[in-house]
Formats: C-alpha cells, structure tokens, sequence
C-alpha cells in the first residue's frame, strides 16, 4: 500500500486540502476558490458532453506502477476503467485537468507533464489562473508532450478523448488570480 493510499483509508486528510506525495515529500495544499470554481466549471463542461460521471471526478487516487501516485484536480477515464478500492490505474487515464495553486508551479508545469506523457496520457490540460491561460497538451511521445496549445482564458478548449467523445469547454467563467492574494 502506498503512503497516499494509507492516509487515504484512515481518513488523514483534513477538508478542504489535497495531499500528494512528490519526490518523496507528502504535500498538503489547501484547494483556493479559483481552483474548486475552475474544477467546477470543467466537470460541469464535462458532464455536458455526455461523459457520465461515474467516469469523470476530482482528488481521485491515480496508481502510478513504479512511481509516486498522483490525485490530479481533474481525471476523464476510459469506458470500462476498472475501479481498485479508491483509486483508479493510469493506463485507463485519457485525460487529466491541473489548476495550479501557485505561479509556475514545478509539479503542474515540470514534473506532472514528464509522468503524465510517459504513462500514455492522452490529454493534460493546465487551467491556470495567474496566467489565464489553458494549456492543453497531446500527442504524448513518451515523455511528455508532443503538440501544446495555449489558448487564453476566454476562449474555448476542445478536444477529442480516443474513445470518440468531444469535450468543448468554455472559459470565460474561470477565474483569475493575482500572485498577492493568499
């Protein structure tokens, strides 16, 4: 069983904060608004694109074989992805959402897309609110990404999962935020 799997189960977790292991490390970060607001706005877009919820969710496990494991802000995961107690596998992962909680974020904009890529996923979008700016990555060569896009908060983000469904998300409503606010 993994550290993050540990703390799950005996319900370590205090509300309101996501806890991930990186490098070793355990990292608690309290989610701000912008992140619960723009989480919020991508599922609602996601759901409206007729994915059923019960493969579309936040602050899920995610096993990495090999490597930490992760609790992205968003996971879409394939038809048929098979449940394992509270945490699903990476390799029924076809796209992931990070809103970072800080500016240049070294796990959303370094580490993340490294592990995302090399694990085979299609879709890493990083919805940021100190730029806002999305950007989406695809084509994963096996570390990293081959095509980026960025397209300004305002704009719409689509794209296509491999299992044939289209996800249209309109930004205008996410939120903004400035490096001074706590």
């Amino acid at each position: 069983m993994s550290v993050m799997s540990e703390l799950i189960e005996r319900g370590a977790v205090p509300e309101g904060y996501k806890v991930e292991v990186f490098d070793g490390r355990v990292i608690m970060t309290p989610r701000s608004p912008e992140q619960d607001w723009t989480v919020s706005d991508v599922r609602d877009a996601v759901k409206a694109s007729g994915i059923p919820r019960e493969r579309v969710f936040g602050d899920v496990l995610i096993t990495f074989p090999g490597e930490n494991d992760a609790a992205p802000d968003l996971t879409i995961v394939d038809v048929g992805a098979e449940r394992r107690r509270n945490s699903y596998s990476c390799f029924d992962v076809l796209a992931v959402v990070e809103v970072p909680s800080e500016p240049e974020d070294e796990k959303d904009y370094v580490r993340n897309v490294r592990k995302y890529g090399r694990f085979g996923i299609d879709f890493y979008l990083v919805a940021d609110p100190f730029k806002a700016m999305v950007t989406v990555m695809s084509e994963p060569p096996g570390s990293g990404y081959g095509r980026t896009v960025e397209v300004p908060y305002g704009q719409p983000v689509s794209f296509t999962l491999a299992t044939g469904e289209r996800v249209e998300i309109d930004t205008a409503t996410f939120p903004t935020r400035t490096t001074g606010e706590g």
